[in-house]
């Protein structure tokens, strides 16, 4: 392959191009696994070493500034892999030269038994053949075995394949001039019947020999929920591997090809993961281009489910990171979209204050932030509603304020007075405010608010509704402003006979809307017991196990708000197949027996998150011996402080059952991210003795371990982590993204102190 083409299939894979990177999979699989065995003396353990090598090399792929670079830079990324396999093996120091040879390569192929080097090899249908074939290898890997380091590479990677010399060269970073004197060096030390052996033996080895190789590299680049044509996490069911390719090329600024998947799919500009979008991808990186074409095709962060990272987040990144063309963009589709003024945070803090007098100062001055509002598009009726002042909302219809103007999320002023603020919640009101919400969509009403269906849904207005659904059917099956459904709103007040006539209707009780991907409407009925309703939704399909994003399922929400009282419904939810999910799961033992059972519970979101939580032995061991596949599965389960395996017995156990201690979640979080954040120096002691890797870079705040011990203030954890050798000064050239500034952006003087003689100030 010339160097131009893999420069241009190296480009393609950073922008999310699966078949480009399967290609390059291809093409490196055999010089991976020869260079990985040369270090291991073990092929078997080189294939999964160097698959281990090009899952991270997809995941850091986008951050390899020059494409030509791509062979020597998988070289170290092998070499690190193998590192760690050797670590686990025995304690062998490993010098990094500029060839990158061990002084001791573990075991050595000359010992190396002859199970485990022809471990995937061929079976033969003569036992006689079999036998004659497995000898002969087993003397070409101790002949080679016995080479001397830079001669035993250069003959694994030229005889496992195809490749010249240019070629051997490039991944090792020589040129073919001194790979041939290398080979011919090696020719005269092996006799030529022994080298005739090795071209017939070496290919054997080969990943190329099949497809197994690659087939599990492809199985492990995108996040497991994604790999699927129809993947739903927001409202839309898009194709999951598009999707992922839209982040990947978002990330990497491919503009090119942004542009054509959205051409294709238009709808792949808001598909959702872990409450992101591909703009967060974008922005984060600082790619205004990107940006501005997601932005043109209708990028709407507003969507994130409770706006956990909604607009203002993104216009903080923007403005920390210093990518000023990013926060033109940013600002101006915020002030078109829903008046996003950054003055408007005064006339919030006024009404916030229940101070009348200190609101009509701050309109008297500037009387235009009346049509403004924040950075999630709260005007001045939304905050009078949040705060439940209906005096203010009068000023400002008076002042013509919006009344049914749209925030961020869709919802108008009259949906925030049903369904509150995830940000500002009634426990945030002070005593004089009115208990009752229903005191605020009352007088919204008779402000001249339209008496919409998801209203009268909600206050059981069997006549409004009728009124309603009889002028236009449709209704009964359509999501409001605020992508809810009317059949949620009638059953969270348990109305019974609304909820029936919006089923007969054609409404779907499992239709995914806001914050609830298998519909809201049993989770309502369920947390306020409404026994009726939830027996009817029950009959009509309703997914008895459905869920709502951060508030639980349809069994735990009716015990946590009505403890015993809610036992009928428990049951009947039994009775209809509704599986306690593992977080309800309080009894260890419990939860043991449901991971022997398999199935549910194991494949359950937020088992991997509850089973680390826990770091019970035996808890893991009953995992371990029932699930295969565990190194495939555990990862670091979110992007907001996972649980992570603490126990140091623990760890060694996943470890021993081939969990990779590098392996990052999608978003680059490590397992050594999150004990570092939390100041677990004991599980991050094990972490690093496995092969963690110290300066692992993270894409949500861009930065290390280290980054994340110091943003945290835990500055016993920064000085361990110092000690093992972290680099204070990584990201280079991203000073937001270093553990100094994180510090001192959240006040942690002392971890400052520790920092700042060992971080150069940029000048």
């Amino acid at each position: 392959m010339s160097e131009s083409n893999l420069s241009s299939l190296v480009v393609r894979a950073q922008t999310g191009d699966r078949a480009a990177y399967d290609d390059i999979v291809l093409r490196f699989q055999d010089m991976a696994v020869g260079y990985a065995s040369a270090l291991l003396g073990d092929f078997h353990l080189a294939e999964d070493a160097a698959q281990e090598a090009f899952v991270g090399a997809w995941t850091e792929l986008p951050r390899l500034h020059e494409p030509a670079a791509f062979p020597g830079w998988l070289k170290r990324i092998v070499f690190m892999r193998c590192s760690r396999v050797l670590r686990k093996r025995q304690p062998v120091a490993i010098e990094h030269t500029a060839v990158e040879t061990l002084a001791t390569a573990g075991p050595g192929l000359a010992t190396a038994s002859p199970g485990l080097v022809t471990a995937g090899s061929l079976v033969t249908a003569d036992p006689v053949e079999e036998l004659e074939s497995r000898d002969e290898k087993t003397r070409v890997m101790a002949a080679i075995g016995r080479l001397p380091d830079e001669e035993r590479m250069a003959v694994l990677l030229f005889y496992i394949s195809t490749y010249s010399h240019r070629e051997v060269g490039s991944f090792l970073g020589l040129t073919p001039s001194t790979v041939n004197n290398r080979l011919r060096s090696a020719r005269k030390r092996l006799r030529r019947e022994m080298l005739k052996m090795a071209k017939r033996a070496l290919p054997g080895q080969a990943p190329s020999r099949d497809d197994r190789f690659a087939q599990r590299i492809a199985h492990l680049l995108q996040p497991d929920d994604m790999k699927t044509e129809r993947y739903q996490y927001g409202i839309e069911t898009v194709d999951g591997h598009q999707a992922w390719a839209l982040f990947c090329a978002s990330g990497a600024g491919d503009l090119a090809r942004v542009n054509a998947m959205l051409d294709r799919d238009p709808g792949l500009v808001n598909a959702q993961y872990w409450y992101q979008f591909p703009i967060h991808m974008a922005v984060r990186e600082g790619h205004a281009e990107v940006v501005q074409l997601l932005l043109e095709a209708g990028a709407d962060p507003g969507q994130s489910r409770y706006t956990y990272n909604s607009w203002d987040k993104l216009l903080n990144i923007s403005q920390e990171r210093g990518f000023n063309n990013v926060q033109v963009l940013l600002e101006a589709a915020m002030r078109e979209r829903f008046g996003y003024d950054p003055a408007f945070t005064r006339l919030a803090e006024a009404i916030k204050s229940r101070d009348q007098g200190r609101v009509e100062s701050v309109l008297a001055d500037r009387p235009d932030l009346i049509q403004a509002s924040d950075a999630l598009g709260n005007g001045p009726l939304h905050w009078a509603v949040i705060t439940r002042q209906n005096d203010l909302v009068d000023i400002f219809v008076a002042r013509d304020a919006g009344l049914e103007a749209r925030r961020a999320d869709g919802q108008t002023p009259l949906l925030v007075s049903l369904n509150g603020d995830y940000w500002f919640r009634s426990r945030d009101l002070p005593s004089e405010a009115p208990q009752d919400p229903w005191i605020v969509t009352r007088h919204l009403l008779a402000c001249g608010v339209e008496y919409t269906l998801s209203v009268a849904c909600s206050a059981g207005d069997e006549e409004r509704v009728e009124a309603v659904l009889v002028s236009d059917p449709v209704q009964a099956r359509t999501l409001d402003a605020g992508r809810r459904s009317p059949l949620a709103y009638a059953a969270r007040k348990g109305h019974t006979r609304i909820v029936e006539r919006l089923l007969d209707l054609g409404a779907d009780p499992n239709q995914p809307e806001e914050n609830a991907p298998r519909g809201g409407a049993l989770f309502g009925a369920c947390s306020g017991n409404h026994l009726e309703t939830a027996k009817l939704l029950l009959e009509r399909g309703a997914d008895p196990n459905a869920e709502v994003d951060s508030s639980g399922s349809c069994l735990t929400t009716v015990e946590y708000n009505h403890g015993t009282d809610g036992q009928r419904m428990q049951t009947m939810l039994h009775e209809y197949g509704a599986v306690t999910p593992p977080f309800a799961m309080a009894d260890d033992a419990e939860l043991e027996r449901a991971v022997r059972e398999g199935g549910a519970v194991v494949s359950h979101p937020q088992f991997l998150h509850e089973l680390m939580g826990r770091n019970n032995n035996e808890l893991i061991t009953a995992f371990l011996e029932s699930t295969p596949d565990v190194g495939d599965l555990f990862r670091l389960t979110d992007i907001w402080g996972g649980n992570y395996p603490s126990d140091p017995d623990t760890i060694r156990a996943l470890a021993s059952h081939g969990v990779d201690m590098c392996r990052a979640n999608w978003i680059g979080r490590t397992f050594l991210h999150g004990c570092a954040e939390k100041g677990d120096i004991e599980a991050a002691r094990v972490f690093l003795e496995l092969g963690a890797d110290i300066d692992a870079i993270e894409l949500e705040y861009g930065g290390t371990p280290l980054a994340a011990a110091a943003r945290s203030g835990k500055a016993e954890m920064v000085r361990f982590l110092l000690d093992q050798g972290a680099d204070p000064t990584l990201p280079a050239g991203s000073v937001w993204a270093q553990p100094l500034y994180a510090a001192e952006k959240e006040g942690h003087g002392d971890v400052a102190a520790l920092l700042c003689p060992l971080t150069p100030r940029p000048a």
